[in-house]
């Protein structure tokens, strides 16, 4: 038996909750984790999980055990880093989440140039309009908008964006062009769910001295970036939009810019990991590269 292999698998399993998350996050086969653990087990010769047809929960040896492992593994990895860090070039699988929107309109555009520089990395960019739990889900690092919730994580603030409210030519050919926030109650709207919300965000502005809230009667509302803006190039109403998805059909005329007299809020866009004392250098290097990958986006830079 591999013990550090075994010894990862556990660590693994207890993170994740359950053999086939573990599995999942490892790529390897549920049997493979499965027989891993048995055979630390037996080494040991203590149970280090209690397993039922539906969770798996660690014993007190078992999370003596644990608490133990993951330093070891730590200077492990550490001592790695150490001995190869001036030969070595980062290689392997990186999971990334973010939001739809920012995968399809910041990063992947300009996963060539990170190729480019780091032949032997290899993303997974998950997206998701639900945070997950990125410890559980073997997740290296996230890059998210607004308020970090996680306060066990390592957060990063990395750049920064408004909304713009925005419509159709056709639309306000049919409907009007609002003057005042006041203005948007009489028009058709599309609402937005972020995040952990259950309910679409109101529309906010200000003008500097006043704060002005819409909670708006949507003809439809969605959950994801990238549909939100396809509802209102389809002309179904106005939309608040990250100023980072809109600017292309802005700038193209198929959406026009409104109220630009009202600011709208400045959400922040965060990178989060685990807060493990090493962090491997293809972590290392793809987070560095999405911080100057947002310092140099004009609609994501930080001001």
């Amino acid at each position: 038996m591999d013990r550090i292999t075994a010894m990862n698998a556990f660590v693994r399993v207890v993170e994740a909750g359950t053999f086939t998350k573990a599995a999942d996050t490892l790529d390897v086969p549920n049997a493979t984790i499965t027989r891993l653990i048995q055979q630390l087990e037996q080494e040991l010769r203590v149970r280090l999980l209690h397993r039922t047809t539906r969770s798996v929960t660690v014993t007190p040896e078992g999370a003596i055990y644990y608490e133990r492992v993951v330093r070891l593994l730590a200077d492990l990895a550490d001592i790695e880093s150490s001995a190869t860090q001036s030969l070595a070039k980062p290689s392997g699988k990186v999971r990334v989440e973010t939001a739809a929107a920012i995968a399809a309109g910041v990063i992947v555009p300009a996963l060539p140039e990170f190729y480019q520089s780091y032949p032997d990395v290899e993303v997974e960019l998950g997206v998701a309009s639900k945070y997950t739990d990125l410890v559980s889900d073997g997740i290296d690092c996230a890059i998210r908008p607004g308020e970090v919730s996680e306060r066990m994580m390592v957060t990063r603030r990395i750049g920064e964006f408004h909304f713009v409210t925005c419509a159709t030519p056709d639309f306000l050919q049919r409907h009007g062009t609002p003057r005042t926030p006041a203005d948007l109650s009489t028009r058709p709207s599309i609402g937005m769910i972020y995040g952990r919300s259950a309910r679409a965000l109101p529309f906010q502005f200000s003008d500097g001295s006043t704060e002005t809230e819409l909670a708006l009667s949507h003809r439809l509302v969605v959950s994801d970036t990238t549909s939100y803006l396809a509802a209102g190039l389809a002309g179904l109403g106005v939309i608040q939009a990250p100023s980072y998805a809109a600017h292309e059909a802005i700038s193209a005329g198929r959406l026009v810019a409104l109220l630009k007299d009202w600011r709208t809020p400045t959400i922040p866009v965060h990178v989060i990991y685990a807060p493990n004392r090493y962090l491997s250098a293809k972590v290392r290097v793809f987070i560095d590269w999405a911080v100057t990958l947002f310092e140099r986006h004009e609609d994501l830079r930080r001001s």
